[in-house]
């Protein structure tokens, strides 16, 4: 069995800004092959599966809106 290397655990509430800086960090990483963690880059293949929900819905007090994106990939 193989160990797993965690990427990113980020749950938290920032600006949209900070967000978005955020996500561009993450899509030049990935562009260049790696992607960030605790013991260093790592790699990613040059395929990849790629799933992407949004979705908004009506609230009381506005509108909640969501977006997940799961990329997948073998090296």
């Amino acid at each position: 069995m193989s160990d797993k290397t965690v990427l990113l655990d980020v749950e938290e509430t920032m600006l949209r800004y900070d967000a978005a800086v955020a996500l561009r960090k993450l899509a030049d990483d990935l562009a260049q092959g790696t992607l960030p963690s605790a013991e260093g880059g790592v790699a990613v293949g040059e395929t990849l599966k790629v799933e992407m929900k949004g979705k908004v819905k009506p609230k009381d007090a506005g509108v909640k809106g969501s977006l997940k994106v799961e990329l997948s990939w073998r090296t």
